[in-house]
């Protein structure tokens, strides 16, 4: 809990120079929440800020007093730095003032777009179907195959006695497994492999060009549900087991109509913006030097 309230802070601190900035004149109805050389904090500014925080955090600041007290303070910390900071004329030092300009033009342009820019949050499924159609070689997809792996790092250079050791680990590796151990299980208990012993060595599908050659090479040579010889590359010694394959082909709509609903929404978002700025360039003269 302490955890998730000190990232709530981190999260409020970050949105207060924004707000700072706009000033407010608070509604006489607002509850003066804490004051500072005459400027004052209110429920209301609280809850603006409040909105720029995720779901979840908010409905923790709302369900705990403790933390709202504490954003409070936070907000206080803040606003005496500030006060000091411009009694110091900070803010009218020319490097300074451009970063203000700066922060100021994000805030404004972001407002704009909100009030100017309908902005696209879906997309009609009939629309991503046809791009999809319209657009077959982006799916078009080679070989795939999925493997689980067991790595014992070595360096590419050490000495030929590491070497040795690392390479005698891997065949005693081989030879549970011809046992009848469980791959997955070594995986987890010897893979030096971070990313991957905690699946048991699953490294997902991948095609050709997406691992190093020789891992590549003894991976797509080896049949589903057996395991490769030992495979030495620049990591280390690897087992490989194959688990699965895909076949070269159009990758199915249904595993790609998010990725495709995402790349229109960008799209139709950046054309929204840039027909924006293409009508005002119109409307106010500009001259580029």
């Amino acid at each position: 809990m302490k955890k998730m309230t000190i990232i709530i802070l981190y999260l409020f601190i970050c949105c207060l120079p924004a707000n700072l900035c706009l000033g407010a004149d608070e509604a006489k109805s607002d509850k003066v929440l804490a004051e500072v050389g005459g400027k004052t904090f209110t429920s209301s500014q609280l809850a603006a800020m409040a909105k720029s925080l995720p779901p979840q955090l908010q409905t923790m600041l709302a369900d705990n007093p403790e933390i709202k007290k504490e954003l409070i303070n936070r907000w206080v910390d803040i606003t005496v730095l500030v006060k000091e900071a411009e009694a110091m004329g900070l803010d009218k030092e020319k490097d300074i003032r451009l970063k203000l300009d700066d922060l100021r033009s994000r805030v404004l342009v972001d407002a704009l777009i909100d009030k100017r820019i309908s902005r696209a949050t879906s997309i009609p499924p009939a629309e991503l179907k046809a791009y999809y159609d319209n657009h077959p070689i982006e799916f078009e997809q080679g070989e795939q195959i999925k493997a689980r792996h067991i790595l014992i790092r070595v360096e590419q250079n050490a000495a030929p006695e590491v070497d040795d050791k690392a390479k005698k680990t891997i065949e005693m590796l081989a030879k549970k497994l011809k046992d009848g151990a469980s791959f997955a299980d070594l995986a987890k208990d010897y893979s030096e492999d971070p990313g991957s012993k905690i699946n048991g060595g699953d490294l997902g599908f991948f095609g050709r060009g997406q691992m190093v050659k020789e891992f590549e090479d003894a991976a797509f040579a080896t049949k589903i549900n057996e395991v490769s010889s030992p495979v030495r590359t620049a990591f280390g010694y690897h087992l490989i087991k194959v688990t699965d394959k895909k076949a070269p082909g159009k990758v199915p709509f249904e595993e790609v109509s998010k990725q495709i609903e995402t790349t229109m929404l960008s799209d139709k978002n950046r054309t929204a913006l840039n027909d924006l700025v293409s009508k005002l360039k119109e409307k106010y003269e500009v001259k580029v030097y």
